[in-house]
């Protein structure tokens, strides 16, 4: 299973071994500068086409004998904003063939170039009868003989496509029963171990994720893997929201809402993207990855609107909408995830619409009780093209959270703040955790652009490993707490 996501990808994309039969290819803002690099023909083949070296457009010059002789690709910016990725994503149309970047300006990023041309390869295609009958004819290759940090890049890279292709497994595929066969594969392929409560063990001691999922033929289960390092490690867990498909309960979804709700489990996805990367980076930190895996069904078993129900912790809630599902399963989740120590916590999920109209599709907004970690996230996420943006726990609007039958309910009937309230709920269940961090993510494209197709998307998981990296390094060398 995770095999067939890193078989996706042509390790030998990219060498780092100096090709001398490379063909050049020439980043231009003005075709006058290269001119010495072109055949007198090429040139005036260009000059004849009209060719302008505007950002993006990009052309395959030939031999006399039909062989390629080098491409040129623009980088005149005519406005401020261009497509990340799209540099890369031309690299990777190029025909078959082992290319040189010849003079790579100091405007573009060699990690941001590489990670984005082995991105540009992925396809979903696992259902297409058309695809087994199309021909191959073959892919480049980028000769990149100073790049260093092919290893990471290629990390980066398999975690993506693992959490893409949990992502766009439809739902009749992905249900409860498949995700814990996943996860066990997935522990068997890191080493690790793995624990299953589901029955009457999940009734007693998980009642919310048990009340959420009972409605479906696929029973609810909490799913625990564990990555031990050294004795004297980090200790992080990594939660992650796993509703394999949420038709809103008796609260029901619209056909339009309802639509990509396989993607409902792209928390949990991401959290196995995360635990991969870090795991095959070799750090000595202990992983903890726990997943609350329902189906949010409908049937005369749902719980339902009204419904008041006592969490693992003893907390309890009031059910005002079935559709917020997946805070009342990730609150078990949190209470057990404190009972021991933890040096950072994280939770990842599709939680709320309201995060969506705040930030759009692209940009994810996280929560975060320490605010010196907040700051190296954003950092990390410009520099690592995965942009977040920190919410506040705005410790006002919990009053939004009360109940007149109990502790608290799980949806604020004002619709206001959508994203802040749901993440004070979580909060609540932490036992104030001095850095705990909540990332509401869309994982979903919808759109293809470059280097991202249509369908399941990776958020949030390139920031937080490359801030947990730097955390760790920082720790190694100044002997300082994480």
């Amino acid at each position: 299973m995770i095999e067939k996501s890193l078989e996706r990808i042509n390790t030998n994309s990219i060498s780092c071994q100096s090709k001398k039969k490379a063909i050049p290819v020439y980043f231009s803002t003005n075709i006058a500068k290269i001119k010495k690099k072109l055949t007198s023909a090429n040139y005036k083949f260009l000059k004849a086409l009209g060719f302008k070296p505007i950002y993006g457009n990009w052309i395959v010059l030939s031999k006399n004998n039909g062989k390629i002789a080098s491409v040129i690709v623009g980088l005149k910016r005519t406005k401020k904003n261009y497509s990340k990725f799209l540099i890369s994503s031309i690299l990777s149309k190029l025909p078959k063939g082992i290319y040189f970047l010849k003079n790579i300006p100091k405007t573009e990023d060699i990690d941001e170039l590489a990670l984005g041309f082995l991105l540009s390869f992925y396809s979903f295609r696992d259902f297409d009868k058309k695809i087994k009958n199309e021909k191959n004819f073959g892919s480049p290759v980028l000769n990149l003989p100073n790049f260093t940090n092919l290893d990471k890049t290629l990390r980066l890279v398999e975690s993506e496509f693992i959490v893409r292709d949990l992502i766009n497994l439809p739902a009749n595929i992905l249900n409860p029963d498949y995700f814990e066969t996943y996860i066990k594969k997935f522990s068997n392929f890191h080493n690790g171990k793995i624990k299953i409560v589901c029955g009457n063990d999940l009734k007693k001691n998980f009642p919310l994720i048990h009340e959420v999922g009972k409605a479906s033929s696929k029973k609810p289960r909490f799913i625990e893997f564990t990555h031990k390092g050294p004795s004297k490690s980090f200790n992080i867990t990594l939660i992650g929201k796993g509703v394999c498909f949420d038709s809103g309960g008796l609260n029901l979804k619209s056909s339009t809402g309802m639509l990509n709700m396989k993607k409902d489990m792209s928390g949990a996805a991401s959290v196995l993207g995360l635990a991969h990367y870090l795991i095959r980076s070799n750090l000595k930190l202990n992983i903890r990855v726990l997943i609350p895996c329902v189906e949010n069904s409908v049937s005369e078993k749902s719980f339902r609107p009204g419904d008041i129900l006592i969490s693992r912790s003893g907390i309890g809630v009031e059910v005002k909408n079935t559709d917020a599902e997946g805070r009342l399963i990730l609150a078990d989740t949190l209470t057990y995830a404190t009972e021991i120590n933890t040096d950072i916590l994280v939770t990842f999920a599709s939680l709320t619409g309201a995060a969506r109209v705040a930030m759009g599709t692209d940009i994810t907004p996280f929560f975060s009780t320490s605010n010196d970690f907040a700051n190296l996230l954003k950092k990390n996420g410009d520099k690592m093209q995965d942009p977040v943006w920190q919410l506040p726990f705005y410790e006002d609007y919990n009053n939004e959270l009360l109940s007149t039958m109990t502790d608290l309910n799980n949806a604020p009937l004002g619709g206001m703040a959508g994203a802040i309230t749901a993440a004070l709920f979580l909060k609540k269940f932490t036992n104030n955790h001095k850095m705990f961090l909540h990332f509401d993510i869309y994982g979903w494209n919808t759109k293809s652009r470059p280097a991202k197709t249509y369908g399941g998307l990776m958020q949030g998981v390139r920031s937080l490993g490359a801030s947990i990296e730097e955390k760790y390094q920082f720790h190694i060398k100044n002997h300082v707490q994480l």
